[in-house]
């Protein structure tokens, strides 16, 4: 990785939990040097999460921490505060989620920062950002789903309202947010100084509603939840039972439609009634029920097949080992195997750029707490003696794992 397009770039990475790990792991995988600082007192807390553990590490905080460095220091110290100040003056951008204020809180705002290195980036991710009337509220994956009208919109139309199967929000702000520091530091090649990102997890949701929100803005649209996980406004575009199981048809258009109905082999499809989006849109109650009896005769396999022969978007609906099984999966390199000789290996899943720097990326297991505290401040100029004693009044904290 330290090949890749951010080689030469140091983050310092004051992050927990999944949305600020996310986003430096993303810069971590095209090349950064990220070094995670920890409060021993206060470490990641995803370092115990559960229920899955490789040899006593947390495989969540594993996941969102390969080919990272660690370095243990207590922020609560004003030695330890020092040490971060000594290591922001080689680095380039400074990443955190913790709630607004925590940081000025420690003395490490962005001005505290630039005040030593002007050419600073820093980035702080939080669940509404650092303005606004809920500031100060704790914002989660789960509460910003529901807030920013997501959760109404998901599940089907007479069950309760559901969330992603997945914590998108989270990923999505951290994509975000590794996006942001990158312009920044391109943005500080033309003018030589840093700037601060205030980015929530808010902001990056109520950006992705598109063309739902245009809709609504402008038309009064109210959208509501489907059946099947249908499109609002393009038939067919949902979930179809098949004879073992579901499978995931997009028709996208009016040429799409013809190959479609072709390929299904029934001639009910023919009908003028259905050459159209509009005309299908319109007479969905009958399209539907009949392309549900059609799909029912064979199982997924045979209509992808089928389907995706004729140029038709489809796809099985797996589970996720068969999702992460999918042989489109292992050629794109998308699993990587990560070993560490401390707790061993496990497998994870890549960053969303890991093309860009080729398949060596990933095999770097996350590193325990303060794993690279010796390394990283000598890097810095601490010389042994001074490393010693700033171990030894408990200012600084190392795994003393001096195999990296």
């Amino acid at each position: 990785m330290s090949d890749g397009p951010l080689s030469g770039v140091r983050v310092l990475d004051f992050c927990h939990f999944l949305a600020g790990p996310y986003a430096t792991l993303i810069l971590a995988e095209l090349g950064a040097d990220v070094i995670k600082i920890e409060d021993p007192e206060r470490p990641d807390e995803a370092r115990h999460i559960g229920p899955k553990f490789v040899n006593d590490e947390s495989l969540y905080f594993l996941s969102l921490n390969w080919g990272k460095r660690s370095l243990g220091v207590r922020l609560s110290t004003e030695q330890g505060r020092r040490v971060v100040m000594d290591l922001v003056r080689t680095s380039d951008a400074v990443v955190d989620n913790y709630r607004p204020g925590v940081m000025a809180k420690l003395g490490l705002d962005h001005d505290a920062l630039a005040a030593v290195n002007n050419r600073i980036v820093t980035c702080s991710l939080t669940g509404f950002g650092a303005t606004g009337p809920y500031a100060d509220r704790p914002g989660y994956d789960y509460t910003i789903q529901a807030l920013a009208g997501v959760m109404s919109l998901t599940g089907e139309p007479d069950s309760p309202p559901g969330k992603a199967g997945i914590s998108y929000v989270d990923h999505s702000g951290g994509m975000g947010a590794a996006l942001a520091v990158c312009s920044a530091l391109i943005e500080r090649g033309r003018t030589g100084r840093g700037r601060h990102i205030d980015l929530s997890l808010l902001d990056i949701q109520v950006s992705m509603l598109t063309y739902l929100a245009s809709w609504q803005l402008n038309s009064s649209f109210e959208p509501s939840r489907t059946p099947s996980a249908a499109h609002p406004s393009i038939v067919p575009a949902q979930n179809f039972p098949t004879s073992d199981g579901y499978v995931a048809v997009f028709v996208g258009n009016d040429p799409m439609w013809k190959r479609f109905a072709a390929a299904a082999g029934d001639a009910r499809l023919n009908g003028p009634e259905f050459v159209t989006h509009e005309q299908r849109f319109n007479e969905r109650k009958r399209l539907i029920p009949l392309l549900e009896d059609i799909l029912r005769t064979a199982p997924s396999a045979d209509w992808v097949q089928r389907l995706s022969s004729a140029g038709v978007p489809c796809a099985p609906v797996n589970d996720l080992g068969e999702a992460l099984e999918d042989p489109h999966v292992s050629a794109r390199g998308l699993v990587a195997t990560a070993s560490h000789d401390r707790y061993g290996t496990y497998r994870h899943v890549r960053g969303p750029l890991g093309q860009m720097v080729g398949e060596e990326s990933g095999a770097e297991g996350a590193p325990l707490l303060g794993e690279d505290t010796r390394r990283v401040l000598a890097e810095i100029g601490y010389t042994d003696d001074l490393v010693a004693s700033l171990l030894a009044t408990g200012v600084v904290a190392s795994a003393d794992a001096e195999h990296r």
